[in-house]
Formats: C-alpha cells, structure tokens, sequence
C-alpha cells in the first residue's frame, strides 16, 4: 500500500530566536519551539514554563461574575434548593461534579444536579426538565457548560418561578438569554483577558469568586478542584494555554496522588501506574471515554456520581460500570464504523465526493460522533453520519483543516430541521429523503470551496534538526514543554539520514522500527502501524523523517528516539526528480532530435542490453514476492539526474513493447508485469532511437 501522501510544513515564526535564546537562556530547537508557540517575551516565558496559581485572572472580570455570585450566596443563605443542571460530556459531567462538590463541601449548600438523558432529551437546557426540577422544589437553577442559546427555555424557567444562571463557554449568538446572570467568556460586552475556558474552567472561575467573596475559604481550598477541572480541560480539547495551562500543569502534578475517591477509581480501573508522569494523552485517550462511555451508551449521571461520592467501593464499583461500558461502546463504534467503510467502498466514489454522507436506520446514535471521526482520519474528507429513525435523520460531522463544516451545512440549512457546531464539528437533523440533496448540495459546495490541498493531510514541523544535535538534555528540555495540547502541539522535528536497518516489528509486524544515520552519529525511531514504509525504504536509502522526541529507557539505560509521523524520501531529490520528468516528458512530445539532444545531454546514448535486463529483474523480483508498488528509487543504482532519466527510458521501452504497465506517481510506482510474451528489444522504436543517438 503506497503511503498516503502529504503535505509537510514548517511553522513560520517572526520571533528572533537569538533573543529568546539569550534571555531564556535555552538552546535554539527550544527557543524555536517557544517562538513558533509566540513566547517572545519574559511574561509570556514565566506563564508558559512557570504556570502558578498567582497568575489566574480575577474571576470577577467576567461579565457578570458579581450577579452570579451574590445570587448564589443568598440562597445558601435562605436554605433555597439550588439545581446544577449540566450536560452529558465529560466537560458537563466535570463542571457539575467541580460545582456540586464544592457548594455542598464548602458552602454547606442545599444542591441537586440534573444531566439530561443523551437518547431521550438530546443536548442542551429542555422546558421538561426545568418543569420537572421546579416540582423537587428548587429556586435557583445554575447551568453548566451549556444554556448560552436557551433563550426560550430561560424564558420558561422565569415563567414557572426559577431563577436562571447561566454559566458556559459555547459561542454565544445575536442574542443572550435573559437570566439573573449569562458568566461567559465570549459574550461580546465581556472584556475577560481569556475567552478559551472549557465549561468546566468556567466553573472553576465562579468556585474562586464564590471563595473570595465568602471570605472563609482559603484559596490552597479550590486549588484541590483542579484534579477534575483539568479533566474536564483535556476531554473538551480547548488551548492549552494561559489559564488552561496553569489548570493542567499543576494538576498534573497532584492527579497521580488525587484527594477524589473517585478519580482514584477512574485511574485505577484505566491502568494508570502512579509512578509514571500524568499526560493529556492518558486523559484524552483512557479517562475520558471512559467517562464519556456513560452518557453514549448509559447514564451520564454515573460519571458525576463517580466525583462526589464519598464510598470508595461505590466508586470502584461505577468505574468497573462505565469500564465495561466503555468496552460495549468500542464494540459499537467498530461494527458502525466497519459498516460505514462498507458502505463507502461500494456505494460512494471516494475519489470524486469530497464530503462523505452516510447514513443507516440500524446506528447507534451515542457513538455517531466518534464514527465520524475516524471516517474523516481514515479518507481526509468531511464527513457526515446519520441516523434515521422514524423518518428522521439525526447526526455528527467531523471536517479537515482548512474546510468550515459548520459554513457548508449553512449553505444547505433549507434542507435541515436544526443544526450547529463549529468549523471542525457539528450535528444536525433534516428529515430522511432530504439525505440524497444534502450529499449533492454539499459537494458541489466543496467543489467550489476547497482548494487542491485542502484533502491533502498536513503535518506541521518546528524545525529540521541534525542527529547530532538530539542529546538526552535536548529531550528532557522539550519535556519540560508539556502538558501538549490545542495551542501548544507537542513539538515535531524532521531528521535527515541514511537508513542504517529498517524492519516490521510488533505481534503482527504492523509496527516500524529504524536506525538512521548522519556521518557517525545513529538514531533509532520506531513508527505505529507504519510496517509499510519497509517496501519503500531499505538499507542505504536516504530519507527525512517527521518526528517527536522521546526517552526511551531499557534495562535502566536511556536513549534518545524518534516517534515517527511519517517518513519521506528527500523533498530536494524528490522535487529535482519531478523536474527531470517533467523535462523528459515535454522532450517526448517534440520529436525525436530534441530526444537525441537530452539523451546526449545526460550521457544516455548508450544503454546497454545489459541494464534494460538489470532493471527488469529488478521488477521481477518485485512482482514475484508480490510488492507491485515501489519507488523508482527501488530501481536505481545512484542518486543522480541520469540515473533517473535511464530507468524512465527503460520503462517507457518497457511499456511500448507491452509488457509493463504502471502508473507514477512521484516518487511511487504502481506496476504490473505482463507475463508469457516473448518481445525483442528491437521491436521498440525508443529503443532504437537511443541506439542510433
């Protein structure tokens, strides 16, 4: 399988490097890092690589910070029953466990929450569940990571006697609802200095207000909540930088050891290994579906059950619930995601769609989203999965960079019932016969809006960075750089060698592992599902790969290793080969003395016999261990100009005698032999003309 292609890019950065050097007294592949990140001063230096406590913002310069807060103390001070209504993600499920905890711990307040069922009351604030909370006899009502749209809703709860809070971080539309108080980062008469909070960090802004304001609360108190606001961060996958930075940072460091029985649990039951260092990947990869897996497949409620609960086997217990849970929505995902890929395969032209619709009256509609997902990864367009109930079809997109999936469903909002998101991500609903109108609106809408990259992979490197350079300190000093995330990507580097070994490792050989060389400095890397890569490179082959940096420690000893990306043959060798073609090609058209000239021109007037039988054993060999796919770089016994214009003329003699067919696809080769015809060489006029030159 001919590797995907794509596009490598370098970060541009105006930062002077030398100066970030000199005052942050770091190397240059770090003071390069920092720049391409836009820490260019010593303030931004402190806050990125010291992130305190000291340095959150005033919560109270959020719009609307002091309504809420007041609003709140003076129904814990009336014994008002106080409703936190959340949602059913993990930011929801953390942003109301950080609130629940803390009101009922701190504050001695009279509390519920409500999460609404995903399956049965979908997204958002509904006039059922505020009807249904004002009969348990509460007041005031405090949404979390959502309500920032409920504009009709807000009006219903003051209409049946509740009073309205609304904290979120979602965007806000034209208008906002009218409420007691909207605590928002991004209302647009906020003027708050960070407006990329998840919900959950929201949450934590209104906890630190509430501690300032009832003045009996010392601040190393709400610094314990970090644990689950961190959570909450990492899953809904916002910037890591400025205060989110300083959230994840130092919980981080107090997760492994966490006060909260019930991260306690989660971690247990995720195999996390206290010993080892907490990362937004283990979050992102092992925490959060796990606590997703509850509102997909279950209850959401378990998860905030997990937080506050105060009996270790109780929690132990919902983390071995939402554990297999977990499994069953795995088990899910795969047959929908197996099914999808089906579908595409034999009904859609994947070359030709640009944004894949699929749709079926058999999906589950909790893990449509993570489906899209990776049917976006597996074929780099935008996709749409539906699911049709009852004649409606109700779904997840997911989209590339570079393409708004959110501006593509406005082009066709006549065609849905409701529908929202942002550029990356959205869901809709439109009714079952509009599927086909959709798929053909949107297409010819990204007919017109994408570029010829925009379905091209890119892959955005820091820097290229010799062998040499790469020393344990190096690494150590880019680990220091974490935790990795939205807004500050964990840094990759391209090295430039020599391949010294290449092979597939792993149980089933699906993995990489290489030694590369520069002079007499070697590094070795090792490549995830990237077995591949061993038909296009072999021993000797020069090579850049894209990469982080990592430690690698065995039997208590450390190296340096490559975590590959992606592996490519030099852009400069690639891009002179392309020329030479093109060169060549454009000769072919004008006749047979221009032919002659560029043959002479290359030293090529003699091809012997003997290198026309070099190069088709070459692809014997290949087609017999039934490798169809190659490189010309499989074909050549130097890296010069010549020797690639030689192996063309061979296989376009090749080609007019009929017994190759191929198709180039720079630097890649797709070929076929055609067996059991005897030919002579003679019989090519291209042959003869580079005998007669």
């Amino acid at each position: 399988m001919v590797p995907k292609k794509t596009i490598w890019e370098f970060k541009q950065t105006d930062s002077p490097i030398e100066k970030i050097m000199q005052f942050a007294k770091v190397p240059k592949p770090i003071a390069t890092i920092l720049a391409n990140r836009g820490i260019d001063d010593k303030d931004k230096l402190n806050l990125f690589l010291n992130p305190s406590k000291e340095q959150f913002h005033n919560p109270f310069l959020l719009k609307d910070m002091d309504k809420a807060v007041n609003r709140i103390l003076q129904g814990i001070d009336l014994n008002e029953k106080i409703c936190i209504y959340g949602d059913y993600d993990v930011d929801g499920i953390t942003s109301t466990s950080t609130l629940y905890l803390f009101l009922k711990k701190e504050l001695g307040a009279n509390v519920i929450y409500y999460i609404p069922n995903r399956l049965e009351e979908g997204y958002g604030i509904n006039t059922g569940a505020l009807k249904a909370i004002k009969e348990m006899g509460v007041d005031l009502v405090i949404t979390v990571d959502t309500g920032i749209t409920a504009i009709g809703e807000c009006s219903y709860g003051r209409e049946i006697g509740l009073d309205m809070i609304i904290t979120d971080h979602h965007e806000c539309q034209e208008g906002i609802p009218e409420a007691i108080a909207v605590v928002n980062p991004k209302r647009k008469d906020c003027n708050y200095p960070f407006k990329m909070l998840a919900g959950v960090g929201v949450v934590f802004k209104l906890i630190h207000a509430l501690s300032i304001e009832a003045s009996n609360i010392s601040m190393d108190t709400i610094w314990k909540y970090l644990d689950i606001v961190a959570i909450g961060t990492v899953a809904d996958i916002v910037p890591l930088v400025d205060e989110n930075r300083i959230i994840t940072f130092n919980a981080f460091k107090t997760i492994p050891s966490t006060w909260n029985i019930g991260l306690k649990s989660l971690l247990a039951i995720s195999e996390y290994k206290p010993e080892n260092k907490m990362t937004a990947g283990f979050i992102g990869f092992r925490l959060a579906p796990r606590l997703n897996a509850g509102g997909r497949i279950g209850d959401a409620k378990r998860g905030v059950e997990l937080f506050i609960t105060e009996d270790y086997n109780h929690a132990l217990e919902i983390a071995e619930e939402l554990n297999k849970e977990n499994r069953l929505r795995q088990e899910l995902e795969e047959k929908i995601f197996n099914e999808a890929v089906k579908i595409i395969e034999e009904e859609h032209d994947v070359e030709n769609e640009k944004i894949l619709v699929v749709a079926s009256s058999h999906w589950h509609h909790g893990v449509i989203g993570i489906v899209s997902s990776r049917i976006t990864e597996k074929y780099y367009r935008p996709s749409i999965i539906l699911c049709i109930e009852e004649g409606i079809a109700s779904g997840s997109a997911r989209s590339v960079e570079g393409f708004s999936i959110f501006d593509a469903l406005s082009s066709t909002k006549h065609l849905m019932n409701k529908f929202g998101g942002h550029d990356m991500a959205a869901g809709m609903s439109l009714d079952e016969d509009k599927i086909p109108l959709l798929r053909q609106n949107l297409n010819e809408y990204a007919l017109k809006e994408m570029t010829e990259d925009t379905l091209i992979p890119k892959l955005k490197a820091d820097m290229a960075i010799g062998i040499e350079e790469v020393t344990l300190s190096l690494v150590e000093k880019i680990e220091a750089l974490e935790p990795y995330g939205l807004g500050n990507p964990e840094p990759l580097f391209v090295v430039k060698g020599v391949t010294h070994t290449i092979k597939a490792i792993g149980k089933d050989s699906t993995h990489l592992r290489i030694d590369v060389k520069e002079k007499d400095k070697r590094i070795n890397g090792i490549g995830f599902n990237m077995a591949n890569f061993c038909d296009y490179f072999e021993e000797g082959s020069h090579l850049e790969i894209l990469c982080a940096l990592s430690i690698n420690e065995w039997n208590g000893l450390k190296s340096s290793q490559m975590m590959i990306k992606d592996i490519r043959h030099p852009e400069k060798l690639v891009m002179g080969l392309k020329n030479n073609i093109s060169d060549y090609n454009k000769t072919k058209k004008t006749g047979d003395n221009e032919l002659k000239d560029l043959l002479i021109k290359y030293g090529l007037i003699n091809v012997s016999r003997g290198e026309f039988e070099l190069i088709y054993k070459k692809l014997n060999y290949f087609y017999k261990i039934d490798k169809k796919s190659i490189t010309i770089f499989n074909l050549i016994n130097k890296y010069e100009d010549d020797e690639f214009i030689k192996v063309l003329i061979v296989l376009d003699v090749f080609i007019e005698l009929g017994i190759v067919t191929l198709k180039l696809d720079l630097p890649y080769i797709t070929f076929d032999l055609i067996k059991n015809k005897k030919v002579e060489l003679e019989n090519s006029i291209l042959y003869n003309l580079i005998r007669e030159a």
